[in-house]
């Protein structure tokens, strides 16, 4: 299903997709006050569901208690751009390449992130997949600043990432971009990660996120691989971590979040050796 705005009011629910050659679903450019609920995905060949704010933001819409599985190219939820858009209550289970469960991207031509953007109370298992272009784990959300930078009040918050391949957490830029955008604005609060291959944070992008009770067990590497921009100054990483407080759980080197690692400390190792997860378990 692919909707051109502008439009508004439109609602999708209760629909199965399955075997697609691309997306599943996208809003593209002036979707307003619409929403995709309760709906299964799995096999797609693009992003299962897409808001993709094309010279017209996307404004006021929602995916929310939707079940996106094995999506074989690119992401299982991705937002391209727009303003004060939700993304809640969902499972996505099993990206396979060149994407993940979630996508935060700044790229193919979208309008800025304005106002506020919520992804709140999501599920996702066995993400954080292999990027074959960059030769790197991506994280099971990701946040990739390409065109122009990533700078709205972004809030990822009651999300659990579970079985994470590599990462749970990463943020990006591209190399010739990587002195150009930002991405900043990001809020990460009670958050559950039960198991990563490397780390819980990957930074490869300027900027800064704050971190908030996220809670962390089963990591494969040191907490945080933070490389900012490659430029490695002496003052540290061009990308800082905020710890707001309740951030525990061990990884290889003592806690996820440990006080050394603030608040830009440069622990750039892309390639790790990955430390498969066990099985999730009850919290």
């Amino acid at each position: 299903m692919w909707f051109d705005g502008p439009m508004k009011n439109l609602r999708i629910s209760d629909t199965i997709i399955v075997d697609q050659i691309a997306d599943a679903i996208n809003f593209h450019g002036g979707v307003r006050d619409s929403s995709v609920t309760d709906t299964f995905v799995r096999n797609t060949g693009d992003d299962g569901l897409a808001m993709w704010a094309e010279k017209n933001a996307n404004t006021g819409n929602t995916f929310a208690r939707n079940t996106v599985q094995s999506p074989v190219l690119a992401n299982g939820i991705a937002i391209y751009g727009g303003t004060d858009n939700t993304v809640s209550g969902n499972l996505i289970a099993d990206p396979v390449r060149e994407g993940s469960a979630l996508h935060v991207g700044a790229r193919f031509g979208a309008e800025a992130f304005r106002g506020r953007l919520d992804i709140t109370d999501n599920t996702t298992v066995r993400s954080g997949t292999y990027e074959l272009n960059w030769n790197i784990g991506l994280g099971a959300i990701w946040f990739f600043a390409l065109d122009q930078d990533i700078d709205a009040d972004i809030r990822v918050t009651r999300n659990d990432f579970l079985d994470n391949t590599y990462n749970a957490i990463m943020l990006v830029t591209d190399w010739p971009v990587k002195d150009k955008h930002v991405i900043k604005g990001v809020h990460f609060k009670d958050i559950r990660v039960d198991g990563t291959g490397t780390s819980v944070v990957s930074a490869r992008a300027k900027g800064s996120a704050t971190f908030e009770n996220v809670d962390a067990r089963n990591v494969g590497a040191v907490g945080v691989n933070n490389c900012g921009a490659f430029n490695f100054p002496a003052t540290g990483s061009e990308f800082s971590l905020t710890d707001l407080g309740g951030n525990d759980g061990g990884s290889t080197t003592g806690d996820w979040l440990a006080p050394w690692l603030l608040p830009n400390t440069i622990t750039c190792d892309d390639r790790p050796p990955v430390v498969p997860p066990p099985a999730p378990g009850a919290w």
